[in-house]
């Protein structure tokens, strides 16, 4: 039998014991209990056995929207996705098992993560120059670099490339798009994601042709060189590059043919 036919008997016969109540209070305690006493009572009644009502169908959707009246199972089985409409729009409504693990890594969609996942990158591969360019200030970690803006010597996690304004600036390495940020030192940044826990962030960007989820190709044009953040003014224009591997840099020189 429908749930919801179900549901709606219930209703009416609880509210009607409940006004059958709450006129026999009135009749038999008419000289004690005024009708607004009575009517309190009536309403209190009907949001409790509606609330009753409304556990039963709830017990009843649990297993009742499973099987229809054909006897054959109509649910989603584990691991499935499920699409539900709310408000006219449709929506993926991540069951369990889907929404585990890396299947929506960097917030992405499930299609997107599965590009990254299928990316091979590792020790041995090679990244392509993002620009043509003479390095500014090398990758450092261990001792410090000079930052002649800032005239201080700091730890360089990643490249900085001589440019010039308006140069198109290409993907390394195929890989899937993760996000673009902005901070105060590097500008506008493009964040990839190129495979094994590896991500390649360009800095120092304009107009940017790429967004996240987007696949790109090596060689790929994704931007192109802005004006120096200030930061960096006496370096001049120039991209910023750099390379981590779970979170920790990685000296891109690693990936490039470089004869210094």
């Amino acid at each position: 039998m429908d749930k919801k036919f179900i549901a709606a008997v219930i209703v009416c016969v609880v509210a009607l014991t409940a006004v059958a109540t709450g006129t026999y209070f009135i009749g038999q305690k008419g000289n004690d209990v005024n009708l607004k006493n009575a009517e309190n009572i009536v309403t209190t009644a009907n949001e409790e056995n509606i609330e009753v009502a409304q556990e039963v169908m709830e017990e009843t959707t649990t297993e009742g929207d499973r099987v229809a009246d054909d006897g054959e199972y109509h649910g989603s089985e584990p691991g499935e996705t499920e699409v539900v409409g709310v408000n006219n729009e449709v929506v993926e409504a991540n069951t369990e098992s889907n929404a585990e693990g890396d299947d929506y890594m960097y917030g992405l969609s499930s299609e997107a993560a599965a590009q990254i996942k299928a990316l091979e990158f590792n020790k041995d591969s090679q990244l392509l120059w993002p620009v043509q360019g003479s390095i500014i200030m090398p990758y450092d970690m261990e001792s410090t670099v000079y930052y002649s803006t800032l005239d201080e010597y700091r730890c360089n996690p990643g490249l900085v490339i001589q440019s010039k304004k308006g140069t198109a600036i290409q993907a390394a390495a195929d890989g899937v798009i993760t996000t673009l940020s902005e901070d105060d030192e590097l500008g506008v940044c493009i964040n990839q994601a190129i495979g094994d826990g590896y991500i390649a962030t360009y800095g120092q960007i304009i107009n940017p042709e790429v967004e996240a989820g987007d696949f790109v190709e090596a060689g790929q044009t994704i931007a192109y060189v802005n004006e120096p953040t200030r930061y960096y003014t006496k370096e001049g224009d120039n991209v910023y590059f750099a390379i981590a591997k779970d979170g920790e840099p990685v000296d891109p020189l690693s990936f490039i043919d470089y004869e210094d």
